[in-house]
Order: C-alpha cells, then sequence, then structure tokens
C-alpha cells in the first residue's frame, strides 16, 4: 500500500491532474491511467504479501479515515512556521508539539468547527493478474 499527499493541489504531477481531468470521460480511450512511477516518493509505503510480515489478508473491508490530528508529530512540527504568532504566545520550550497543545488546550471552542476542505481522494487497485501455463 502506497499513498502520497499532494498539497497545495497543483504540486500534484502532470499524470496525477491528467488522471484527474479525465476521470469522468465516458470513452475509456480518453482515459489517462495512473502510473505511479511518475508521482515521485510515496508520502508513506506498507510492504504487503510474502515475506513482509503483514498478509494480504489482513486488509478487507477497508476504510479510510480522515484524522484532524492538530498537534501530531506531522501537525504538530508545522505549528511554528504556520501559525507564528500562536507560536509565539504558547511557547513550551521550544517543542512545536507541545506549544500546539497548549494553544489547543487555552481555547478548545474555538475549534468546534474545524473542517477540511478536500479536492478529491482517488484509489486505485492494481489489477490482479494470473499467470497461466500459456503465459
Amino acid at each position: 500500500i502506497r499513498s502520497w499527499v499532494f498539497s497545495p493541489h497543483t504540486d500534484a504531477p502532470q499524470n496525477v491532474l491528467d488522471v484527474i481531468s479525465t476521470s469522468n470521460s465516458t470513452d475509456e480511450a480518453d482515459k489517462v491511467l495512473p502510473d505511479t512511477q511518475l508521482w515521485g516518493l510515496p508520502y508513506a509505503y506498507f510492504a504487503i504479501g510474502d515475506g513482509t510480515g503483514c498478509s494480504a489478508d489482513h486488509f478487507k473491508n477497508i476504510r479510510l479515515v480522515f484524522n484532524i490530528a492538530f498537534c501530531g508529530t506531522v501537525a504538530g512540527n508545522r505549528f511554528f512556521g504556520d501559525q507564528p504568532t500562536e507560536a509565539k504566545m504558547f511557547n513550551v520550550n521550544n517543542d512545536p508539539i507541545a506549544t500546539c497543545d497548549a494553544y489547543i488546550k487555552s481555547d478548545p471552542d474555538a475549534l468546534n468547527e474545524a473542517y477540511w476542505k478536500i479536492k478529491g481522494l482517488y484509489v486505485y487497485e492494481r489489477e490482479m493478474v494470473t499467470k497461466t501455463e500459456d503465459s
């Protein structure tokens, strides 16, 4: 399993933009197929299958969850750069995650209506090809 994050949307590789712009085409010949070799290094990669310690049978009925984790190791590490005024006001030992936590704790009601604006989520599944004696 591999995942990529392109933000802002304009930073996406051209192949991704072409796939998105042709995804609603009624003519299959007009659709551009995703080519992950052109997308750069994945944000996350999880090896699955024989020899990986993670068998494919663990992945059934999967749900995608969007988690608004304001101060985790990914989001919190950006707090000083993304929120410089708040970072100065709530600075805790120059620790971006602790500072972010202090900011959130100072007025949790300010985040009652926090949301994401997601332009798109696309899931692609590799086609499984079974070898036969003829191939």
